[in-house]
């Protein structure tokens, strides 16, 4: 079952590091027009003007670089790491879950994108189940 977690999360934090820098490529153009419209309702009534979409794709852009460094990251932990049982390879990975979720998600609801914080959430289920499997191995 241990390997069958591992692989869990280095399928997961890789598909995040891909998402990210996929999101990255595409946030100034027509394919992320579906999420401007997730996004923008929580802060406009009408349409972004062009100033401020230009802000959008900085502001989108370098959160989804960070998202892609992340992942990238939480991949090389798993996959160097992660088999020798080491337990400060499971805090790394918890600690910057337990970081990263209630800043993130807090700041979502705040501001009312909820979108974001129902993303986050499952993102966090879907990286805690395995931590939550393997607890036993790293202590």
């Amino acid at each position: 079952m241990f390997e069958f977690f591992r692989l869990w999360l280095l399928v997961v934090s890789g598909a995040v590091a891909i998402a990210g820098a996929i999101l990255v490529v595409v946030v100034s153009t027509p394919l992320f027009n579906g999420f401007h419209s997730l996004f923008d309702r929580a802060f406009w009534e009408t349409a972004p003007d062009a100033a401020m979409r230009g802000f959008q794709a900085w502001a989108y852009g370098v959160t989804f670089a960070v998202m892609a460094g992340w992942g990238l990251c939480m991949t090389i932990i798993v996959a160097n790491g992660f088999s020798s049982r080491q337990a400060w390879v499971w805090w790394s990975i918890a600690g910057s879950l337990a970081l990263w979720y209630p800043l993130d998600t807090g700041r979502s609801l705040l501001h009312k994108v909820y979108v974001n914080a129902i993303a986050n959430t499952a993102l966090l289920v879907i990286m805690a189940i395995p931590l939550i499997g393997t607890f036993g191995e790293f202590h």
